[in-house]
């Protein structure tokens, strides 16, 4: 079953302001050497200030102070079915959670020191998504309930005057469904696409190739088609995470997201809001091979290069200190 006709729809998307980009860019160039960064030498940083101010449409950029990380976790029903996929307990996703409700977690601490709020965000509410290589992952219903939710998270962000959201995932098997979708949407073959996860052996990962592989068979007439890809073989937690990344252009909203299955959701809301991908930053590659699949279908080129696995958004916050000083430091020196 595809989703209903009733699904969320997008608007057409606007494009940060390059108007603003090129100014930033000629204020950067005309800076005085006296401020001992010549206009050039911040490298990568130059452009991400000047993306910030396309993104608030006014140059130089302004400080960044409101941040806030969303990690939207949920369960997914084929790391019940083969538990071999993934080397984490059964009760892994519960446990994070429970740590992070507890503010004991690394990545609450990661917040603290980068001035950054954080939300947790269970997806799933209760219903982990079915085994995506034997039944369709969520029900049309399931899908659109799902994408409206996220929706209204990235609205709720903006009308709070949110500068910059941040994004990261949490999943016991989020991989395995991650590389699934990210392997339909860009046709490249199950093997090519997945590593080693959790820390999984031989037999395992042979078990892995083998669950993606029937996946992707299941939408290999739909691959095209976003919606059907997330509701056939995707989860609620790719779900959310894309109505919060499309919304979130919608509203004009810069991201920084990080993770496999935050990739995974980047990929799809770009095809169900064309050229949404343009505020986004991706903050790291991280390890899993179908990440970096995703981005270079994106056209985005990962900040970090810290081979971070550990999800949760962390290599987003890491990013955001080093975005900041970009906008300030091409804003102060002009």
């Amino acid at each position: 079953m595809a989703p209903s006709t009733s699904a969320p729809t997008f608007p057409p998307i606007v494009p940060p302001d390059e108007a603003a980009r090129s100014r930033a860019t000629e204020l950067r160039s005309s800076a005085p050497t006296s401020a001992g960064i010549p206009a050039g030498s911040m490298g990568t940083l130059e452009d991400v200030a000047a993306w910030i101010a396309a993104c608030q449409g006014a140059a130089p950029a302004q400080p960044l102070d409101a941040a806030r990380l969303i990690i939207v976790a949920g369960e997914h029903g084929v790391a019940t079915a083969h538990p071999e996929v993934s080397a984490l307990p059964a009760d892994f996703t519960a446990q994070v959670r429970q740590e992070l409700a507890r503010a004991q977690a690394p990545v609450v601490d990661a917040c603290r020191a980068a001035r950054v709020s954080l939300s947790i965000v269970d997806a799933t509410l209760g219903k982990p998504s079915a085994p995506i290589d034997t039944a369709d992952a969520l029900t049309p219903e399931e899908y659109d309930k799902h994408l409206a939710r996220g929706m209204r998270f990235a609205d709720e962000e903006a009308d709070k005057g949110t500068a910059v959201l941040l994004l990261g995932d949490l999943g016991r098997g989020l991989s395995t469904v991650a590389a699934a979708v990210i392997g339909s949407v860009c046709s490249v073959e199950p093997v090519k696409i997945i590593g080693r996860g959790s820390g999984i052996g031989d037999e395992a990962w042979k078990t892995k190739v083998s669950v993606i592989r029937d996946a992707m068979f299941r939408v290999r007439d739909d691959k095209a088609v976003a919606s059907r890809v997330l509701q056939q073989i995707g989860s609620a937690d790719l779900v959310v995470m894309a109505g919060i990344l499309a919304q979130s252009a919608v509203r004009r909203t810069p991201v920084i997201f990080d993770g496999v299955g935050a990739a995974a959701a980047a990929l799809c809301a770009q095809m169900l809001a064309p050229g949404a991908a343009a505020w986004w930053l991706a903050a790291s590659a991280g390890t899993e091979p179908a990440t970096q699949t995703a981005l270079t279908a994106l056209g985005l080129d990962p900040l970090l290069d810290l081979r971070l696995g550990t999800g949760q958004g962390l290599g987003a916050v890491l990013a955001l200190p080093m975005v900041r000083y970009a906008v300030a430091a091409c804003s102060t020196s002009v």
